[in-house]
């Protein structure tokens, strides 16, 4: 089993119009205002907790102890995030970390 540290980034620049334009360059025929939507993570978090034992070790970023890869790890999250969001998968080395948050390296090492 291995530690992958994740990290996911998602862009809060989603317009809410109901248009389904993601990019805003058209107009419409009725007046409104640009209004943008906060994003909740709950689908990402929810879906990065459901592939092994996990740890939140900073807003946006978690481990995961897991046997799949770092490619499988991102192929199972890519449906959930938009194409402007980020996502960063890497293996830990538990013998090569260190960390200022507490309790990091200690859950990385069992």
């Amino acid at each position: 089993m291995s530690v992958y540290a994740i990290t996911y980034y998602l862009n809060e620049e989603t317009h809410s119009c109901g248009c389904g334009e993601h990019d805003h360059d058209h107009n419409h025929e009725h007046e409104h205002e640009h209004h943008h939507e906060v994003r909740d993570d709950y689908e990402i978090v929810g879906n990065i907790k459901t592939l092994g034992s996990w740890a939140c070790f900073m807003p946006d970023s978690y481990l995961l102890k897991t046997d799949l890869t770092a490619s499988e790890i991102s192929n199972k999250l890519k449906s959930f995030l938009e194409s402007k969001d980020l996502l960063f998968v890497t293996k830990v080395d538990k013998d090569d970390v260190a960390s200022l948050t507490p309790g990091v390296v200690e859950w990385i090492s069992k």
